[in-house]
């Protein structure tokens, strides 16, 4: 009989439990006496209603405590990330696996032949979603926009190539409320209904305030337009440290709360259980030349605090991953990555961001993405720890084999041999002989090898003729009507 022992997942923690509790009641404090603009005249009226102190003339609302505590009630704090091939959905919940996808929203690539930066054009995208779906540690895509499309419609042409090149889950960003309407009605499509698509949400939606304290109208339209399908919302509040936050990182954690608890007033009240991410991103302003830094030690440590106040509201949390301020792929992008990655999944982290993006996100590298690929896999490894039972233990193999022995011949060996070893794809660990004679590659030949045979081999996965025609017919439709 087996016997499993009871698997604990602790998380890397840098708030004391007083410490937590004091960003929140000052979070309520920030929301009651200062509050927050709302550039959105049903949200106005709304938050008026449900007992928030609006001033109509200057559009600030001061949010009391009880609405906020009333409102985080109504989160979930478990999220589905649906995809069409529902072998690959992302399951979101507490101490779960964390989920990785590429940088969205870039529209700059270093070219994969010369390692040139340049504009990122639609055949570049087309490539990029299609090593997205067959690297298997990308678990979900985001958006990137090719310079070449037109901009009327641009954010509608990239969903209807993503849904084209993959069958995994897919996250957008949209140009406008009107854009995204569209945008939704695809994802219904390939759905089969609003319903089914709210029971299975094949897309999910970033939408952030504008530091410090501001909600424009498309933020809030986003809110509620993900509210009334049940699309998965990622709150991606960034401000800059230093510049629109605090200079201290305790003040700009707490700027990241109050806008956190500003997002969730105005989903809930419109649409309680609306599913919520938590995505706390601080950039550092480099005071020597005004760039802001995505790499950062202090942006990680601020991550982290981010990701407590996540768990504290029991709301799912999306942080960067792979990330980093250098250039293009070299020691620095590959230190600054794991680490951030290591610890935002230490940290407890549902979903890693930031896959293929160089330079504070500005641009994205293929080479890069089959890199981080690699990873975000030995990251899913070590969180996933290993069976500890009766049989892995193995007492009496240690006792067959006994002192002196070797285990390389033993039965026991030769069960685990393929299932207990991580099994990476670009770390070379051959003998110099081997790799010698292989042409001596570098880690990030080998990288750029893998992106190579996969966009001459992969094959992308089909959607069905009628959801094919139906989708054409919208995208024609909403294109015209964009134009005029």
């Amino acid at each position: 009989m087996r016997h499993f022992l009871r698997k604990t997942k602790s998380t890397l923690q840098l708030l004391s439990k007083g410490e937590i509790e004091r960003i929140h009641e000052q979070s309520l404090y920030v929301l009651q006496h200062c509050g927050i603009e709302v550039n959105h005249d049903k949200a106005l009226k709304l938050l008026d209603e449900g007992g928030a102190q609006v001033d109509y003339s200057s559009q600030r609302v001061k949010i009391p405590p009880d609405l906020v505590t009333c409102c985080l009630k109504t989160v979930p704090e478990k999220i589905t990330l649906a995809a069409r091939n529902p072998e690959k959905d992302c399951i979101l919940e507490p101490f779960g696996r964390p989920y990785s996808r590429n940088g969205g929203g870039s529209d700059y690539t270093l070219d994969l032949k010369t390692d040139e930066i340049r504009p990122l054009l639609a055949s570049d995208m087309k490539d990029y979603f299609k090593l997205m779906d067959a690297l298997e540690n990308i678990d979900f895509v985001a958006a990137v926009f090719g310079h070449d499309l037109p901009i009327e419609g641009r954010d509608i042409l990239v969903l209807r190539e993503m849904l084209d090149q993959t069958d995994k889950h897919i996250h957008i960003r949209a140009y406008s409320k009107e854009s995204l309407q569209y945008m939704f009605q695809m994802a219904e499509i390939v759905a089969g209904s609003k319903e089914e698509l709210r029971q299975r949400p094949l897309i999910s939606l970033l939408e952030a305030p504008v530091s410090p304290l501001k909600f424009i109208d498309i933020s809030v339209e986003g809110l509620w337009l993900c509210g009334e399908y049940g699309i998965p919302l990622e709150l991606c509040i960034m401000p800059i440290c230093g510049a629109t936050g605090p200079m201290t990182m305790a003040g700009n954690s707490l700027l990241i709360n109050v806008e956190l608890l500003g997002c969730v007033v105005l989903s809930q009240l419109s649409h309680p259980g609306a599913p919520l991410e938590h995505a706390p991103r601080p950039m550092i302003m480099n005071m020597s030349n005004g760039i802001g830094l995505t790499g950062s030690v202090e942006g990680i440590k601020m991550s982290i605090a981010g990701a407590q106040m996540a768990h504290y509201y029991n709301i799912p949390v999306s942080l960067h991953g792979p990330w980093t301020d250098s250039m293009t792929f070299d020691g620095q992008s590959t230190m600054e990555r794991t680490n951030y990655a290591s610890m935002s999944s230490l940290a407890g982290a549902n979903v890693l961001s930031g896959s293929g993006m160089l330079q504070q996100g500005l641009l994205v590298s293929l080479v890069q993405l089959a890199i981080d690929d690699e990873i975000n896999s030995a990251l899913v490894s070590t969180q996933e720890g290993f069976g500890v039972d009766d049989e892995r233990l193995g007492a009496e193999v240690i006792s067959r084999v006994g002192p002196g022995g070797n285990f390389l011949e033993d039965e026991h060996t030769l069960k685990y041999l393929r299932t207990e070893r991580h099994q990476p794809d670009i770390l070379y660990r051959g003998t110099r002989e081997a790799w010698q004679a292989d042409g001596a590659k570098s880690f990030e030949q080998r990288a750029r090898d893998k992106v190579n045979t996969i966009l001459e081999e992969h094959q992308r996965p089909l959607l069905p003729e009628d959801k094919e025609k139906e989708l054409n017919n919208l995208v024609q439709d909403a294109l015209r009507l964009l134009k005029k």
